[in-house]
């Protein structure tokens, strides 16, 4: 099995994948059934009916009433994006000010807690009404998705259809969330880490920072495999996006975000045990009587533990790429103390990767996971609107997650245990 060398001479990334990738698309042969086809198109159908619904329900409301939008998490980035074009974007940070300028019903804390890179792509979507920024913002999303995913899907449609229109999105698209869009960054860098262009990876991992609490691991994986040049990429493009923006919106901007993420994080601390749709180790230990001074210590030695397997993952050369994109995938939800429920829309990708390393096969047991990370936290949404909110949803969640993982471990043990090829 072909993964990445260690100590090549130039870049960590030089490698040819065709062994392992051949047997990913082999394993993708399941879904050449029928059933295969039925759980593509109806997933993807449900998917798309209630997203328009939704967005529909949305602009018919507004053209009932003096509102601009809904009270979803998405009027944050359309009022920002409204503050940027009236040349007021520091007032973004003031979320009373964006309720003004959604004339939204909410009252609850709703911040923008953003870098002025993301501020800057999302700014033309205030141009648009609301529903039909919303209503762009998704197709955009779920079609950088797709295309992130081609890759891996042995050019099955059924298979993109299963991924990138899974249930699991229907949370972070029905909030206007940005989860699906990073997602596809992420999938897409390591599509350009598997086809040897290492630039181009880093170049998507630089995007990623524009929501950077959900990459903590990435720099493990890609320091463990020596993937210098990605690496580089990764930081000058950070740099670029950061100041650019920067020289548009003035230094100020990242003192108020500061400000405002400080704000935030006290907000959130001291309603961690109320706010159901916060998901985690963290989360869910608060939520189950756990002090935040025992929660919070316990939530970093998960995240270190997660580091240190995805590290571990990564740098030993038996381990097959699919395997190693798994595990990361899989650990990045255990290692974040700030989840929220539209996050797990990571499992669908996910499941592809484990899928295409064997971790899922046709036992009874690991297919009934797969169905899970395929349906995902999607159907808490229906769940929530018949019942209300439930601290289910947390143990629920959190349970998914270290199954899925502690899988991945069992086989990238397996795995190392194999003799090294020579790079």
């Amino acid at each position: 099995m072909t993964s990445l060398p260690q100590n090549n001479a130039r870049d960590g990334t030089k490698q040819s994948y065709s062994v392992d990738a051949h047997q990913g698309d082999q394993r993708l042969a399941v879904f050449d059934q029928k059933r295969g086809w039925q759980i593509g198109i109806f997933g993807a159908a449900v998917t798309v009916l209630w997203c328009a619904t939704a967005i529909i329900a949305a602009h018919l409301e507004i053209k009932a009433t003096e509102l601009k939008t809904i009270s979803n998490d998405f009027f944050v980035f359309w009022a920002a994006a409204k503050l940027a074009l009236q040349g007021v974007p520091l007032e973004a940070f003031d979320p009373q000010r964006l309720i003004e300028i959604a004339a939204t019903s909410t009252t609850a804390w709703m911040a923008w807690l953003y870098p002025p890179g993301f501020l800057l792509l999302i700014t033309p979507l205030g141009l648009m009404p609301f529903a039909t920024a919303w209503a762009v913002f998704s197709v955009l999303s779920v079609g950088a998705l797709w295309f992130a995913v081609k890759p891996f899907c042995a050019g099955k449609v059924q298979v993109i259809l299963c991924v990138a229109l899974a249930p699991a999105v229907l949370p972070t698209l029905l909030n206007g969330q940005v989860s699906v869009l990073w997602c596809a960054g992420l999938v897409g860098a390591l599509a350009a880490l598997r086809a040897d262009r290492p630039v181009l990876a880093g170049v998507l991992i630089g995007l990623l920072t524009l929501k950077p609490q959900l990459g903590l691991l990435i720099p493990f994986a890609l320091l463990a495999c020596s993937a210098w040049r990605t690496i580089v990429a990764a930081t000058l493009t950070t740099i670029l996006i950061s100041a650019v923006p920067t020289l548009i919106y003035g230094a100020e901007y990242w003192t108020e975000l500061l400000a405002i993420i400080e704000r935030h994080g006290t907000v959130v601390r001291g309603a961690v045990g109320e706010l159901d749709l916060l998901i985690g180790p963290y989360a869910t230990l608060i939520s189950l009587g756990f002090s935040e001074n025992a929660a919070l210590p316990m939530q970093w030695v998960v995240t270190a533990f997660c580091a240190a397997a995805v590290f571990w993952a990564w740098r030993k050369v038996s381990i097959g790429f699919d395997l190693r994109a798994a595990t990361l995938l899989t650990a990045i939800p255990l290692s974040s103390p700030y989840l929220w429920y539209y996050e797990a829309a990571m499992m669908a990708p996910a499941a592809l990767f484990m899928l295409r390393a064997g971790v899922l096969n046709k036992d009874s047991i690991t297919a009934v996971l797969g169905i899970a990370f395929w349906l995902g936290l999607g159907p808490y949404v229906l769940l929530q609107s018949l019942t209300g909110p439930n601290d289910l949803l947390r143990v629920v969640s959190l349970l998914l997650a270290c199954i899925a993982f502690a899988l991945c471990l069992r086989d990238v043990m397996l795995s190392s245990s194999k003799p090294e090829e020579p790079a």
